[in-house]
């Protein structure tokens, strides 16, 4: 049987009742500056206590569309604005509102109104949201909670921020098998105004263990006669809360998932990550990957939220400079190494001119090769492959860039020399560029296995091979690449 897939109907995220059918299409940069000019006019109808039009112009509007307008407004004013909202709406808007501007308005409200507002929220957006406080008015917002949502809330702590059960939802549909077609349609308007999606309904047994998933569009179109143990579908597709969240993301992209289930280690059903989910997880990923990879350590602030503009100038300092300082021992080393070979290379003009050029482009060779190799980790291209297969793989590749690398260094070596006030003879001229040329062909060769092999042990070692970022790398490769160009050149010149 089919996993389910969300490409032939997606529902719209939150609730498909504040998803505006705006025709003909606008460019969204368009339909955001047209919704930030009704600012003015919000206000207005606001002070003139017309609040029926107030709510027809906001229900008009995609939640995230009408947060922006109210983003714009006094805090008293969306304090004003939220309460007149219907519950359902409330919620939506509430969560798309900027962090600092949710954090004012709980810090201003009444206590029946945060109550309120966190009760409506949806489970991993309330958790979400609590993140932010500092642990004393976390807890103190916690205790306005229900025991059920403490109880999830404490849940979640027990796991790494990186593992599925501290941001799945508990908002999802759940049916008896025992419900006809026709009384689980009941069942799902009943529960619709809490859950987070209803598309896909999840079948358990009285031990709460998931035995299938029935999809809305099956219930609708089967006879309503029909059980749900007859139309649900039991070749599952789930993750345990354990999980790591980037599989959980890989799992939703590879079966189209618009909800993955989530069970514990006896099968029970004990929530979803929905397709939302998984996307904020791969860009979330990325940044972090790509912060790795350029020598940035981790801000811990959701992408969402980060700011580069609003950032300290003192953390992007204690975030970039201890790379930067790790490095500095390699140009020491690097330094140290070429201090070795002076005596050698004493009136030998022509080696040194092109050291910087043999170092650069072995450093890049570097880069590329564990840039690719990172990639192809992270998307699984080479999870089930050798060692020696990367290796040999990369070997072939930058054996022939080695070879064009090679060409170049011994025509510029050449032109180098044939450009001294003084040249020397041709032929001796022409043995030195080879040397040359070889000495970058071996360069080219070690940095690539080096940028290739690096992250594949990290990897072995169960590290993240993103840390091995390209400053690290390309400092290696220079070091490595100066030791060999000057041991050849002087060995062989």
């Amino acid at each position: 049987m089919e996993a389910p897939r969300a490409r032939a109907t997606l529902p719209p995220p939150r609730s498909a009742t504040h998803a505006p059918a705006r025709t003909p299409a606008r460019p969204l940069a368009a339909t955001r500056m047209r919704f930030l000019l009704l600012i003015p006019e919000v206000r207005e109808l606001l002070a003139e206590g017309d609040h029926a039009g107030l709510l027809s112009v906001l229900q008009e509007m995609h939640p995230t569309d009408a947060a922006s307008v109210l983003s714009g407004l006094e805090l008293h004013e969306i304090a004003t604005i939220l309460g007149l909202l219907p519950p359902d709406l409330e919620r939506d808007v509430f969560a798309y509102l900027e962090p600092d501007v949710q954090e004012h308005y709980v810090a201003g409200a009444g206590r029946e109104r945060v109550q309120k507002v966190l009760q409506s929220m949806l489970s991993d957006d309330r958790a979400e949201f609590l993140e932010r406080f500092e642990p004393r008015v976390r807890d103190q917002l916690t205790c306005m909670l229900p025991s059920a949502a403490r109880e999830d809330l404490l849940r979640r702590g027990t796991f790494r921020e990186d593992q599925v059960g501290s941001f799945l939802s508990t908002d999802y549909a759940v049916l008896n098998p025992l419900l006809t077609a026709r009384g689980a349609v009941a069942e799902l308007r009943r529960q619709a105004p809490s859950k987070e999606t209803i598309y896909y309904s999840y079948v358990v047994d009285r031990l709460g263990k998931l035995v299938g998933f029935v999809s809305l569009r099956d219930l609708i179109l089967a006879d309503e006669t029909t059980p749900v143990g007859e139309l649900m579908k039991t070749d599952l597709v789930s993750v345990t809360a354990e999980a790591d969240q980037e599989q959980a993301a890989r799992v939703i992209r590879d079966y189209d998932l618009i909800a993955l289930p989530v069970v514990d280690t006896a099968g029970r059903l004990v929530g979803i990550v929905t397709h939302d989910d998984a996307v904020d997880i791969v860009e979330e990923e990325a940044q972090e990957d790509f912060e790795k990879m350029a020598g940035v350590t981790g801000h811990g602030i959701e992408v969402g939220d980060y700011d580069y503009l609003r950032e300290p100038i003192w953390r992007q300092v204690r975030r970039r400079a201890p790379v930067l300082c790790l490095l500095a021992l390699f140009w020491v080393i690097t330094s140290t190494v070429i201090k070795g070979f002076e005596e050698h290379l004493s009136g030998k003009g022509l080696l040194l001119a092109l050291l910087p050029m043999v170092m650069a482009t072995g450093g890049m060779v570097g880069t590329q090769a564990s840039a690719l190799v990172i990639r192809a980790l992270t998307v699984g291209d080479i999870q089930k492959a050798t060692l020696w297969t990367v290796l040999w793989k990369e070997a072939r590749v930058a054996g022939v860039m080695a070879a064009a690398l090679g060409l170049i260094a011994f025509v510029n070596s050449l032109i180098v020399s044939r450009a001294d006030a003084t040249p020397d003879a041709l032929a001796m001229v022409a043995f030195a560029g080879l040397v040359i040329g070889v000495a970058m062909i071996g360069h080219v060769l070690s940095a690539a296995l080096l940028g290739a092999l690096t992250p594949l042990l990290v990897k072995k070692m169960r590290g993240d091979p993103a840390m091995i970022s390209t400053p690290a790398v390309t400092a290696i490769a220079d070091l490595t690449g100066a030791a060999i160009y000057l041991i050849m050149v002087t060995k062989l010149l």
